[in-house]
């Protein structure tokens, strides 16, 4: 499956931002939230996530361990960037 997500389009903080795709990765087929741009099944055994947030671009390619592992420890885990824990001051950005 292929998931294009902005985080952009959300103001939620990044502890709720985590906890939301910790969800998804645990239930990947039943939840789907607004800032899921595209969901794509590519018929692949790996998860990969195209992340958007403020001006970063990350994909992230994970197996079913590594897809536990970042529902569990968070998405920021696996990113080359400091997320920003507060979102308000980029709400204008949608």
């Amino acid at each position: 499956m292929r998931v294009k997500i902005n985080r952009d389009v959300c103001t939620a903080q990044l502890a709720f931002c985590e906890q939301c795709l910790g969800k998804f990765l645990r239930e990947p087929m039943g939840y789907e939230r607004h800032c899921f741009e595209e969901i794509v099944d590519d018929h692949k055994d790996e998860l990969t996530i195209e992340l958007i947030s403020e001006d970063h671009t990350e994909t992230l390619v994970l197996d079913e361990a590594q897809r536990k592992l970042a529902a569990t420890e968070g998405w920021s885990f696996f990113v080359n960037f400091v997320p920003s824990f507060y979102r308000d001051q980029n709400a204008d950005k949608k």
